[in-house]
């Protein structure tokens, strides 16, 4: 094939990869900068079926100014990662359009083994791997194609040869080879998914309903304490400013008070998120390195991880029933001035109550005997006093609006009350025994405390929508079709379908499986593999291991390459090759016929055999014709005897 038109195949194909990653992240990289690629890959298609010239220099510079101020307008400084990656993808697009030389595609080429595996840095779930492998084995064939001048086919087969001989040896590697700590790390991408904010504005939570991206699982143990409903504490919201739930100061402060171990450890796989809060059930203490535990009870990474991060929990009851008149005063501030019906209730309903318990079942009759909706679609509030006019007036929420409103009302009648924002629920599953919570799980509640029993849980709701404490948001099915347009196009909107519905299920257990052993394989893991194979000598087996992968390995390999070769002779000279090594004559300048006469007089029992062998080999080398599949039998038999009557002495 013309080497010219095998690079302007090649590269079009390429184009068309960079334009297909482009369009997976417009999420991260932004719709203006896909637009862009798109553009550049049907100019490139232009100038491959002949409808415009290629471009000069100057243009490619032109437009290669053009994209860099598409990402510095759509992305920003801010967005280091997405930046860094778009740049990436769009000098490469660019690149694509001067291509015009096999030296040129093989450099190109040997970038992409770098700008492919970029993807990992937004998602790395098995899916997320399977197609960067696939592009890497493709970008590998493409590379054999333009550079030895092979046809696409036949180097995507040399390929994926050379890949399925190195995935065990890779594999080996990964299992046995001692773990080492990264050199340096890069931040996350600014688009990793988080359902949870820092700082809540009561009406920001319903966005969560819209993603049913993965957010953790948890394998909890089968005792009475691991009951449904599951209450996933993440942050504590502890300052009010009349429109903003703001995170505690303490949230990132280590834990100081005592504390009981309450019952077996658990452990949490969270995916890749852009805070450093994780998720206990109740109150917890870390029993995983890398993690520490704050003074409400909730766990935190020292350091902000870009990949999932497995941590196991030990469950325990904080000593918290004292409150300092400092953390009093925290937890019962509001700001003056908004709110006043929501105010004027919460006075009344203090002056009419006797106790905490007794002003919570003054607000539950409230919510329950009024016209209170569970909606993921509540109107906009956007008045300054936006309890009173959910309180009174629109009347429809989730647990936001709920949560919200139940810790304005108990803070005005002196109740030291706190946001507490997390996840609710999960959903189980049966065949590997884990729960999945997804974004759209996000909640809220409220934590009131009580003199000498401490920080209890109230859920106002509840009282509302008790269906939604158990299970997942997914299984609420007054709310299926509001929750469905929410979602948009995903698995999960078409769950009520069976055939998707088991899709989901399995796509998710395989990708459980591959984030628990694979991504979260970490030294302790290996370190427990390596006694299980290896017992006592576990320290030196696995390097002598290597050793011997090695040697085997590649031994293997140079035997298999002569072998080959070896077999793309002529099956006439390799056995003459044979008659000649047995004989140890030394064939440097002599003929067939006179290496022959010199084994006739070594093994004179065979000269007539060895007499027809050279006849049959004669007329295979000399004669136009090839030899028929008799003519061979006896060609390899003749050579049998001719050894087996050498040895008789």
């Amino acid at each position: 094939m013309n080497a010219n038109l095998l690079v302007e195949r090649n590269t079009l194909i390429t184009s068309l990869i960079y334009c297909a990653i482009s369009l997976l992240l417009f999420q991260s990289l932004g719709y203006v900068f896909c637009v862009s690629i798109v553009l550049v890959t049907i100019f490139k298609l232009s100038t491959t079926m002949g409808a415009v010239k290629n471009p000069s220099k100057l243009v490619v510079n032109l437009l290669a100014v053009t994209v860099i101020v598409v990402v510095f307008l759509s992305l920003g400084f801010k967005n280091t990662i997405e930046m860094f990656v778009a740049m990436l993808i769009g000098a490469c697009a660019l690149k694509m359009l001067q291509v015009s030389t096999a030296k040129q595609a093989t450099s190109a080429y040997i970038l992409n083994f770098f700008t492919y595996p970029c993807f990992y840095l937004f998602s790395q779930n098995i899916l997320a791997f399977t197609f960067v492998a696939a592009l890497l084995l493709f970008n590998l064939s493409q590379l054999f194609s333009v550079s030895h001048n092979l046809p696409i086919k036949v180097a995507y087969k040399n390929s994926l040869k050379k890949f399925i001989f190195s995935l065990p040896l890779a594999v080996a590697m990964v299992l046995l080879v001692p773990k080492l700590p990264p050199f340096w790390q890069l931040p996350n991408a600014k688009s990793a998914n988080t359902g949870l904010s820092e700082d809540v504005d009561p009406f920001e939570i319903t966005e969560l309903s819209r993603s049913s991206e993965l957010a953790f699982r948890a394998l909890l143990p089968t005792a009475e304490m691991f009951q449904p409903p599951f209450y996933w504490r993440a942050i504590v919201h502890d300052q009010f400013d009349g429109k903003k739930w703001q995170m505690s100061r303490l949230q990132g402060v280590g834990l100081q008070r005592t504390y009981q171990p309450m019952g077996p450890t658990y452990s949490v796989i969270a995916e890749p998120s852009n805070t450093r809060w994780l998720f206990t059930l109740g109150d917890g203490v870390p029993a995983s390195k890398g993690m520490n535990v704050n003074n409400f009870g909730t766990i935190f990474q020292k350091k902000l991880s870009n990949k999932a991060v497995q941590y196991e929990v030990s469950p325990v009851d904080l000593d918290d029933a004292r409150l300092t008149r400092w953390e009093y005063g925290i937890n019962t501030q509001l700001p003056q001035g908004f709110n006043p019906r929501a105010s004027a209730l919460a006075s009344k309903w203090n002056s009419e109550t006797n106790s905490t318990q007794e002003f919570i079942t003054k607000m539950k009759a409230f919510f329950v005997e009024g016209d209170f909706t569970y909606s993921l679609t509540p109107p906009a509030i956007s008045e300054k006093h936006n309890v009173d006019e959910f309180l009174f007036s629109t009347q429809a929420g989730f647990c936001g609006h709920y949560a919200s409103a139940a810790a304005f009302l108990m803070r005005n009648a002196g109740i030291p009350t706190r946001l507490v924002s997390g996840y609710l629920g999960g959903e189980y599953n049966q065949q590997s025994n884990y729960y999945a919570v997804y974004q759209y799980d996000a909640h809220a509640w409220v934590e009131y405390y009580v003199p000498q029993l401490g920080w209890l849980r109230l859920d106002p709701t509840a009282w509302v929508a008790p269906n939604r404490m158990f299970g997942s948001l997914s299984d609420l099915a007054q709310l299926e079709q509001q929750f469905k347009d929410n979602l948009g196009i995903s698995l999960a909107s078409f769950s009520n379908i069976r055939a998707i519905n088991w899709l989901r299920l399995q796509l998710e257990q395989l990708d459980f499986h591959w984030t628990r052993w694979v991504l979260n394989f970490d030294g302790k893991k290996q370190s427990s593999l390596l006694k299980a194979l290896f017992g006592n000598k576990h320290n030196f087996l696995p390097a002598l291991s290597v050793i011997l992968i090695l040697i085997t390995v590649f031994g293997g390999w140079f035997a298999y390459l002569n072998f080959r070769n070896w077999q793309k002779q002529p099956k006439e000279i390799r056995l003459y090759n044979r008659l000649l090594d047995f004989g140890k004559v030394q064939s440097g300048s002599l003929t067939p016929k006179q290496a022959i006469e010199l084994l006739k007089q070594k093994f004179p029992r065979a000269q007539s055999e060895l007499d027809e062998f050279y006849e049959l080999f004669e007329l295979a080398r000399y004669n136009t014709l090839r030899l028929s599949n008799e003519q061979y039998k006896r060609l390899g038999l003749l050579n049998k005897r001719i050894i087996k009557k050498a040895k008789i002495k």
